[in-house]
């Protein structure tokens, strides 16, 4: 059996898939047997979408509906566009598809879908998906205003549900105030939690441009080193 991560985030557009895929290139770089899965899509008409592009980074061969169980039209979280469209979640197939995924990887990054409360189904949310798989989870955020608040209501909610938080990942985008310091808010933050790894990251201008050239960028910086 593999080990397996939980990749979630403090809200949706925070970098998850960017960080999943560098973690896929980066780890498949280094001889690793890699998977991926994102369990819930969507927003799926448009592509590349994040499962593509999850795909993509790891370079694997497992079956999309194994990869991906569920994906929906709407834009919507899974619950809302899962009532919309017809169609009935059944958590337990999402556990096969998990099960055997992490027995055929060394490694499986899991992507979840907006934030640990988003709703999967009526009073289920990411956060008991997270438990259910029993993997830790790495909590990706932004350095915008409001993330410390963001940041410590997700690590809260993780811990009061037992589920342990390998890593933290701050996603610059540069949307600080140019007098603040970016490890002002690293700093405030580790006062706050007791998370054995924290990591910076800067913006990659080109993947608005070059998605591949980006995120190998971003496999030769993001350091993970102590993450497995």
């Amino acid at each position: 059996m593999g080990q397996g991560i939980f990749i979630t985030g403090t809200d949706t557009g925070v970098g998850k898939t960017t960080i999943t895929c560098a973690l896929a290139t980066k780890l498949r770089a280094q001889g690793k047997n890699v998977g991926v899965m994102k369990p819930f899509l969507t927003g799926a008409k448009s592509h590349p979408n994040d499962v593509d592009r999850l795909i993509h980074a790891a370079q694997v061969s497992d079956p999309l509906e194994r990869i991906n169980p569920y994906q929906f039209e709407h834009p919507l979280a899974p619950q809302i566009a899962a009532t919309l469209e017809g169609i009935a979640i059944d958590i337990k197939k999402v556990k096969s598809s998990f099960d055997i995924l992490q027995s055929r990887h060394d490694i499986l990054l899991v992507e979840g879908i907006g934030g640990v409360m988003t709703p999967i189904m009526s009073k289920y949310s990411i956060v008991n998906l997270i438990q259910y798989f029993q993997i830790p989870a790495l909590v990706v955020t932004r350095a915008d205003l409001g993330t410390i608040n963001h940041t410590l209501l997700t690590i809260n909610a993780l811990k009061e549900n037992m589920i342990p938080i390998a890593a933290l990942i701050i996603n610059y985008p540069n949307l600080l105030p140019p007098e603040i310091e970016p490890n002002t808010t690293l700093s405030c933050i580790k006062e706050f939690t007791n998370i054995p790894v924290h990591v910076t990251v800067e913006h990659i201008d080109s993947l608005d441009s070059e998605w591949d050239e980006g995120i190998h960028l971003l496999a030769k910086k993001i350091q993970i080193e102590n993450l497995f």
